[in-house]
């Protein structure tokens, strides 16, 4: 396996992780976990992009386009408790950096 899918696998644990120990809904608490195994994981996300690449040229910019958007019907779901937190706010963001961090790699890769 090479080195940077590792690191990427341990970002996604690590933020399921902390999914798990921050005080959120439900509700909230298992689509954002969702959301995480999705577009965090770096095995899904390369086969992903690879298996549109043949039809599609921008498969890269597609699936960011398709992961800020699914992340920002995840946050509806949230209630006002949960947006409360500006932890979660900077947390989600993180998020967003990381998943954006690991398609730039496969791109450059």
């Amino acid at each position: 396996m090479p080195e940077w899918i590792a690191y990427y696998q341990e970002n996604r644990i690590n933020a399921l992780n902390r999914i798990g120990n921050m005080p959120l809904s439900p509700k909230y608490q298992r689509e954002l976990a969702m959301w995480v195994n999705k577009y965090l994981d770096p095995v899904g996300i390369f086969r992903t992009v690879n298996g549109k690449r043949s039809t599609d040229s921008d498969s890269f910019r597609k699936i960011r386009l398709q992961a800020e958007k699914d992340l920002e019907f995840t946050v509806l779901l949230a209630n006002k408790r949960d947006r409360r937190d500006c932890n979660i706010l900077l947390f989600e963001s993180n998020l967003l950096l990381h998943f954006n961090l690991m398609l730039a790699h496969m791109e450059n890769s």
